[in-house]
């Protein structure tokens, strides 16, 4: 299946490794020049080289923390600079759960109001700056990597900033729609990236979460690369304001 995106270009936040790469990845791949963006500037540098070396497309490297409104604004303007517009954005740069407690007695304000600063905020503002393009070009595809503990209580930062997401996503959709934009979310689970090992040190662990999922594997980054791919292209058309589960089937909740 053609997905008819060569030529388009994209902006990719959290893009120096595990989803992030994966989508930058497997957007070269179907012909699409990407800006990626993290905080570490040096393995920013060293995953643009080698998808660059393994696509042949264009693969830029900008340091930003889309916790920082400023930042955001700054890595927009170069984005656009450097591919000459944008037609895709990929929400994913924000914080992995774990190492901080978040049950209810115990998580931490401090650690709420971060979340939300970096991950609702951090996605709006991105939309926000750059909307006005993809506005202009009456064409665009953005999408947002939320969670799957949106859908689970107990942990109450990871579950409030994800539901949040949803709820932006929803929003932003009826907002652009008119304007030739989709607006979709994502809902990842576990999956398996550079950093799997290290909340799951455990091999036993890892073999209980796979039993939950209905594939009975882990998700790979890979798997959840494809379907962004898909939503990023003139083909996803008919979806939009909505959000998909990929997290290989989890549970046993019925959601309509």
């Amino acid at each position: 299946m053609d997905l008819q995106l060569a030529g388009k270009k994209a902006l990719i936040t959290g893009g120096s490794r595990g989803i992030g790469k994966a989508v930058a990845r497997q957007l070269a791949l179907e012909g699409v020049d990407c800006v990626i963006c993290a905080r570490n500037e040096s393995s920013l540098k060293e995953t643009a080289r080698e998808l660059m070396e393994e696509t042949g497309r264009n693969i830029y490297p900008i340091a930003a923390d889309i916790g920082d409104p400023d930042s955001i604004k700054h890595l927009v303007e170069q984005a656009v600079e450097a591919l000459g517009g944008i037609d895709i954005l990929v929400n994913n740069g924000a914080r992995v759960s774990g190492g901080d407690p978040e049950d209810f007695h115990h998580v931490k304000d401090e650690l709420i109001l971060k979340d939300f600063e970096e991950k609702f905020m951090g996605y709006f503002r991105c939309i926000r700056a750059v909307s006005p393009y993809m506005i202009k070009n009456n064409w665009g595809r953005i999408i947002n990597i939320s969670g799957l503990a949106a859908r689970s209580a107990g942990s109450i930062s990871a579950g409030a900033r994800n539901v949040s997401v949803v709820h932006l996503t929803k929003s932003a959709s009826v907002e652009l729609g008119n304007h030739g934009i989709t607006v979709n979310a994502v809902y990842p689970g576990v999956t398996e990236t550079e950093t799997t090992r290290d909340r799951f040190p455990n091999e036993t662990d890892l073999l209980e979460v796979a039993k939950r999922n209905a594939i009975g594997r882990i998700v790979k980054a890979e798997d959840i690369a494809n379907v962004i791919t898909f939503l990023s292209s003139p083909l996803s058309v008919s979806i939009t304001g909505d959000v998909i589960d990929v997290s290989g089937g989890t549970g046993n909740a019925v959601h309509y």
